[in-house]
């Protein structure tokens, strides 16, 4: 995976708090090297850091989404998050797909 720093560290230490083998790592987004998604289930989770790299503090920009398993192209945005500390980041993934 050739994505920025910032994705890469903040999936290492969401793999000492969340449990990975019930996730999916995928990306959907291979020219934006900022974003990642965690998926489980029909649930998925998009993560940015782009708006945030320059910053002393990194925050993150997050959508919730179910995914149509009739129309795998669909995706239903069920929250939205901006301008967020990585501990309620967290909080929300671990919510949303309920691990």
């Amino acid at each position: 995976m050739e994505k920025d720093k910032t994705i890469l560290e903040l999936i290492e230490r969401l793999k000492l708090i969340i449990n990975f083998t019930l996730l999916e790592i995928v990306d959907y987004w291979e020219a934006d090297l900022c974003a990642i998604a965690l998926k489980r289930g029909n649930k998925l989770v998009y993560i940015s850091t782009f708006n945030y790299i320059e910053k002393k503090v990194l925050n993150y920009d997050f959508d919730l989404e179910i995914i149509d398993v009739n129309h795998i192209e669909k995706l239903n945005v069920v929250r939205k998050g901006r301008n967020i500390s990585e501990d309620q980041l967290v909080d929300e993934i671990k919510l949303f797909l309920e691990l």
